[in-house]
């Protein structure tokens, strides 16, 4: 996992994750949630363990609609995943909702079937 895609999982500055990678920074109040996303502890991340999957919390279960787009977004096409996750992203608020992602013109025409 690239460090951008770090800081966004758990909501920091990429400069933040690459402080601590670099241990300019020692600590953070996110730490339990960069282990999670990195699937290990914050005992190993500390340097306290040297076994990465010792104990390291699950994920929390999905809910039974978060499942059903999980599983419907893993069908489409690469260009409507782009395109849903712009959705989702601006309807959130979250950073990136500005980065518009456009469907082909044909499909406007008419020039692409639907699937």
């Amino acid at each position: 996992m690239s460090q951008m895609k770090l800081a966004h999982a758990v909501k920091l500055h990429q400069s933040t994750i690459n402080g601590m990678i670099k241990g300019d920074q020692r600590s953070s109040t996110k730490l339990h949630l960069i282990a999670r996303a990195l699937g290990t502890t914050t005992a190993y991340l500390s340097g306290e363990t040297d076994d990465p999957t010792g104990e390291a919390p699950a994920l929390p279960p999905l809910e039974e609609d978060a499942r059903e787009l999980v599983d419907h977004f893993s069908n489409l096409a690469a260009v409507d995943r782009r395109a849903l996750l712009q959705i989702v992203r601006t309807m959130a608020g979250t950073k990136g909702a500005g980065n518009t992602v456009h469907a082909p013109a044909s499909v406007f025409r008419g020039e692409e079937k639907r699937r």
